[in-house]
């Protein structure tokens, strides 16, 4: 088990944490915790060890019927169920006694604190895994209703009426791929094949993106073009994010987090907490140890177009 000792200085063989000789301690490491899965996620609150969601289409159209003819009666089609079982992740440190009783920088309190951070970061990096492996199914958090990755050419519907949808762009940024993108949720179909539409307002992206994406949107004029064709993507009036947290030079998407049938969600069920205890010998070592539980997931992910970078 790893424990915090007091280190000494080997040029002066002086311990310089319990002299207060250094003007301050520089630890990069050390700041407010930065998190970013709440811009595509629904940040949802659960006091349950599960939650479960049931996919299911409504009725269809009517139909015209004859004088004295039956109407014809209709019944909700049964999809799968989705299930979020909370997980538990957690970390801790060990200080000897002698650390923390010499130390002038009471550093107990600075690295519990940064227990607490790295438990918020922890939890964006596990989240962004669903992001940065779209296509996917072999994720921790599973998979959708259909048993597909996010990213698919074949998405199921549960009535099986219809034809399967495709939310995979499988093309590089740019002003066509994002006019197939607009298109694909402009012509947005549900689960019955009646067209439904969708309004994107996020445009997410990796670092790399960044200028190519406000170039693309930001221009009077169609981007990368000589020509005066007047640029109309602007009109879409995305909201840019830079997400820190994709890996892929290449990944970019649109969404729609704004419409309430977007599927992509967090449960959190209890929020870092920090425990302070006595080592379990006898040295008087202490222990702080911090533990979180939480999930994720999707279930339709009809409203999250995947660009590239799957």
């Amino acid at each position: 088990m790893a424990i915090i000792r007091t280190p000494f200085d080997t040029t002066s063989n002086k311990d310089l944490l319990k002299t207060g000789a250094l003007r301050k301690i520089f630890d990069n490491t050390v700041r407010e915790a930065k998190t970013e899965y709440q811009v595509m996620c629904n940040d949802l609150k659960t006091s349950d060890e599960y939650e479960r969601d049931q996919e299911m289409t409504g009725l269809v159209e009517a139909v015209e019927i004859t004088e004295g003819q039956n109407i014809p009666i209709q019944a909700p089609t049964l999809g799968h169920a989705k299930t979020y079982t909370q997980r538990q992740f957690g970390a801790g440190f060990r200080m000897t006694f002698k650390m923390d009783y010499f130390n002038k920088y009471n550093l107990w309190k600075r690295w519990a604190k940064d227990l607490g951070k790295i438990q918020k970061e922890s939890k964006d990096i596990e989240i962004a895994q669903m992001f940065n492996d779209p296509d996917s199914t072999s994720l921790t958090c599973g998979t959708g209703f259909d048993g597909n990755a996010i990213a698919d050419t074949t998405h199921d519907n549960p009535s099986h009426a219809v034809a399967t949808y495709s939310n995979y762009g499988n093309a590089a940024m740019s002003i066509t791929a994002m006019q197939a993108a607009r298109y694909y949720f402009a012509t947005l179909k549900d689960a019955n094949g009646k067209w439904v539409g969708a309004i994107p307002t996020l445009l997410y992206y990796e670092p790399t993106l960044h200028f190519t994406a406000n170039e693309i949107f930001g221009s009077d004029l169609k981007a990368h073009e000589l020509s005066n064709t007047i640029n109309v993507l602007g009109d879409m009036k995305l909201k840019m994010f830079e997400y820190h947290r994709l890996t892929t030079a290449t990944h970019w998407g649109l969404a729609a987090p704004n419409d309430p049938d977007y599927d992509f969600n967090v449960f959190t069920s209890m929020e870092p907490r920090m425990f302070e205890k006595d080592a379990p010998d006898n040295t008087l070592d202490k222990i702080m140890i911090t533990l979180q539980m939480f999930t994720y997931g999707w279930g339709d992910a009809r409203l999250l177009y995947v660009g590239y970078g799957a």
